[in-house]
């Protein structure tokens, strides 16, 4: 059985579609998957969905040819289309796997702990899960690189056009830096961050506030460009403050990030009620993380545990977690 961490985002949300850095880290909610060979054909069980189908390869290859049509001409009316079957991405997955290394009859089984449309890069952790044991069971001898590509045209066909970052995060573990122009760069840093994620319970809509935002930067440039700026900033210097294992500084960075959250009108008061919380009890930062709207937000402090029992009254869930996190395995 394999198993992939799920992606935080730390830094950079939506200053990264403007070639800003941003800055991931994985976190000790994974995804599992296992494999096992069939007598003929392909099962894929999505257990957190209750959903579960069968497939011929030659109906995964005719879907992972259109898939991959679409995603090379960029036809995102057709991609929306095709991600409306839950199982399209996993098709692509194991097309692409199986165009290279020559197919089997397998039955797959999916369960992940990182909760969906929260922010939290669940769609590239079970696709992440299913490209490692994919080839952890076929010796495929992929690296991580070639395991974040694979599990990205999972991502590609549920996002259109996401910039690999959460399947990078996935795949190498760590904390991940990215700029457009340069891709994904794994960092040494060592340091395991204790963080509480509360999720809002409301659905964040990730294509509305990329357009607030593009709408925003059309009629603000160089404001919104201000904005960038300053959020490339607490990137660069949250690297620093992980790399010295400095939380405080870390929380600093936090509170300066949410700061451009708000002045990009990406919070809600949903939010800033959560994360004011935190602040009043004496934690060190809290932001939004991914891409505002709702989802979750990340709190750093000393002790999380002890803020969990703040937003249970709140009417919230949160769990602890650590990140820094092994790779997909």
């Amino acid at each position: 059985m394999a198993s992939a961490p799920g992606s935080l985002k730390l830094f950079g949300e939506h200053a990264v579609v403007y070639n800003r850095l941003a800055l991931s880290a994985a976190f000790n909610r994974r995804a599992f998957c296992r494999l096992s060979k069939a007598k003929g054909g392909i099962t894929i069980k999505l257990e957190d969905f209750g959903r579960k189908d069968r497939f011929t390869f030659n109906e995964v290859l005719k879907t992972y040819a259109e898939l991959k049509g679409m995603i090379e001409k960029g036809d995102m009316e057709g991609l929306a289309k095709a991600r409306r079957d839950i199982f399209s991405p996993y098709r692509i997955i194991l097309g692409e796997f199986f165009c290279e290394f020559g197919f089997t009859a397998v039955d797959i089984s999916i369960h992940s702990e990182v909760p969906r449309n929260s922010g939290l890069g669940s769609s590239a952790t079970v696709f992440s899960s299913l490209s490692a044991e994919l080839n952890n069971c076929f010796h495929g001898g992929l690296g991580k690189k070639q395991l974040a590509e694979l599990s990205n045209l999972g991502d590609k066909v549920v996002h259109g056009n996401p910039s690999g970052l959460d399947a990078s995060t996935c795949a190498f573990g760590g904390y991940i830096s990215f700029r457009r122009e340069e891709g994904a760069k794994p960092l040494k840093i060592k340091a395991e961050v204790p963080m509480l994620v509360v999720n809002t319970g409301s659905q964040k809509d990730t294509g509305q506030m990329i357009k607030r935002v593009a709408e925003r930067y059309r009629k603000s440039r160089n404001e919104v460009d201000g904005i960038f700026d300053r959020m490339e900033e607490t990137a660069l210097s949250g690297i620093k403050a992980l790399k010295s294992s400095n939380f405080k500084k870390l929380g600093g960075n936090m509170n300066a990030a949410q700061q451009c959250f708000s002045e990009l009108g990406l919070s809600t008061p949903q939010m800033d009620r959560i994360i004011e919380t935190a602040l009043e009890n004496g934690a060190f930062g809290a932001k939004i993380t991914g891409a505002g709207g709702g989802g979750c937000v990340i709190i750093l402090a000393k002790k999380p545990k002890e803020f969990t029992h703040l937003y249970k009254r709140m009417g919230y869930d949160s769990f602890e977690t650590v990140l820094g996190a092994r790779g997909a395995e």
